[in-house]
């Protein structure tokens, strides 16, 4: 196999999946085969999470390591994370990298994306549904989504962007259902 892929192929072993914010189920099984692809370790890394280098003290508990015990394969392992974080991070356009730049891990990244596009590209008002129900199950999504800022270590700039989300998508749902106030 030679390292040119075709000019009308979507996506090849050379070319990291893109993802602009559309047809994300598509992009994500794409970039779960890309990753492991490249090293089945990276993708182990966005799964489980980062390695974080550990020793037992003097009193037989696991702490990490501070960085100058760092061995080889803290350093190998540590270098899988880095590349996973960089191919996700390469593979989004300006909005979702915007959306992701403070996370400091791939499976930081991987989670908020899920939770960002999944949730929001399945929401949609069920049969019988009413505006309360709708109005709280919205809530649901976006205070998760909220709760990320904690998980991935206190983001405050993120946070402010996700309230003022949820205040926009707040103000849409007063709009198109006047005559149905949120619920207080």
């Amino acid at each position: 196999m030679n390292n040119q892929s075709r000019p009308n192929d979507d996506v090849s072993e050379f070319k990291v999946p893109f993802f602009s914010g559309d047809n994300f189920p598509y992009w994500k099984s794409h970039m779960e085969i890309y990753l492991k692809s490249r090293d089945f370790r990276n993708w182990l890394s966005v799964k489980n999470g980062p390695h974080t280098p550990m020793k037992l003290n003097d009193k037989n508990e696991l702490v990490s390591k501070p960085e100058d015990e760092w061995d080889a394969d803290d350093f190998r392992k540590l270098t899988i994370d880095n590349k996973a974080l960089n191919i996700l991070l390469v593979s989004l356009d300006k909005t979702e990298y915007n959306l992701v730049r403070r996370c400091t891990s791939a499976h930081e990244v991987w989670k908020l994306l899920i939770l960002t596009h999944e949730d929001y590209e399945l929401f949609k008002m069920q049969p019988n549904e009413s505006i309360k129900n709708l109005y709280n199950r919205l809530l649901d999504i976006t205070n998760g989504l909220l709760g990320l800022g904690k998980v991935f270590g206190n983001i405050l700039q993120g946070q402010a962007d996700l309230r003022q989300g949820q205040a926009d998508i707040l103000q849409l749902l007063q709009n198109a259902f006047p005559q149905h106030p949120p619920p207080s």
